[in-house]
């Protein structure tokens, strides 16, 4: 999921390095969202050993 959210943004800081401003923001507030959903769902569940 990070390495998603990585690339989710490096692809961001390309279309607005070629002038794609509009779809850039959009992806951007996109994987803000994830993020918050990462954050909330995955980061802050216990930590479980199964042995």
């Amino acid at each position: 999921m990070i390495a998603l959210l990585f690339a989710l943004f490096i692809a961001t800081m390309g279309l607005n390095y070629f002038n794609l401003t509009r779809i850039g923001n959009a992806l951007f507030f996109v994987t803000l969202a994830l993020c918050v959903y990462w954050l909330k769902f995955h980061a802050t569940t216990q930590l479980t050993i199964q042995l």
